[in-house]
């Protein structure tokens, strides 16, 4: 309803007074200087009316705007959050799996040393063996030739030979 609506429905009550024609139901008395003035004061308090509504409406626009504003300001400081947290839980994974990597190779590293020690240890202990052995081997010959000379030496003396256990 617009307000030049408003207008002519007020008009046509003063006109319903005047002409009484006026009914509600049944026909009713009214006191047609007071109904006038009620219409007048109607009319005259209703372009006040009207501006009130329109700051009013005026005000609920602004307020929307701003609600929109700061929707669309919250919506993108989210979304900038989003992407922040996501890049650094990407960096997050990606240091995750270069350490993975990282730890991996030295485990890897690691087990090929430790069986290179291992090799390199079997190999010192066969050696070892080995040189035991001559070394035991050379002392059983030194230790035979020594009983060969005590013996031959015993036998020079006085020709008995000691017995060996």
């Amino acid at each position: 309803m617009t307000i030049s609506d408003i207008y002519r429905a007020i008009s046509e009550l003063e006109d319903l007074v005047r002409n009484r024609r006026f009914r509600i139901g049944r026909w009713v008395p009214v006191d047609e200087e007071l109904f006038a003035t009620k219409l007048h004061r109607m009319r005259a308090a209703l372009p006040d009316a009207i501006r009130k509504a329109t700051e009013l409406l005026q005000e609920s626009d602004r307020y929307l705007r701003h609600a929109r504003e700061e929707h669309q300001r919250i919506l993108e400081e989210a979304r900038k959050e989003a992407e922040r947290i996501l890049d650094c839980a990407r960096q997050e994974a990606e240091r995750l799996l270069d350490e993975n990597s990282i730890v991996q190779q030295a485990k890897q590293r690691a087990q090929e040393i430790v069986a290179a020690a291992q090799r390199e240890a079997e190999e010192i202990r066969k050696a070892a063996d080995e040189y035991a052995r001559n070394v035991l081997e050379r002392l059983e010959r030194f230790a035979h030739r020594l009983l060969e000379v005590v013996e031959e030496e015993q036998g020079g003396l006085g020709g008995t030979k000691p017995k060996l256990q």
